[in-house]
């Protein structure tokens, strides 16, 4: 098998372009996904209270669809809840080291 036959089929080279991110660039992008993740845990909540409503007033008859969405709300803020803390002891970390 002759491999030098198989570059001259398509002529591909692979190009990697690598794009540096300035600092702000990053801290907008990081800021736009937390936001982003927040506003994903509150509309689970919301919709989580609204099911709830609904079964109560008899709109709704299937209980598991109340429960998986109160349990998928109640994950997301539970994960949420933990990632803060880690954040407050990272800082906390931080702030103790010497200089």
């Amino acid at each position: 098998m002759d491999i030098n036959a198989l570059s001259q089929i398509g002529g591909v080279q692979p190009q990697f372009q690598t794009k540096t991110y300035t600092p702000a660039e990053v801290s907008k992008s990081f800021s736009a996904y937390l936001s982003d993740a927040l506003s994903q845990v509150n509309q689970a909540q919301v919709d989580s209270a609204n099911l709830a409503d609904q079964f109560a007033m008899g709109q709704i008859q299937d209980v598991h669809q109340v429960t998986i969405a109160g349990q998928k709300s109640s994950i997301m803020l539970q994960m949420t809840m933990q990632v803060r803390n880690k954040v407050i002891e990272s800082y906390q970390e931080i702030m103790r080291m010497p200089l």
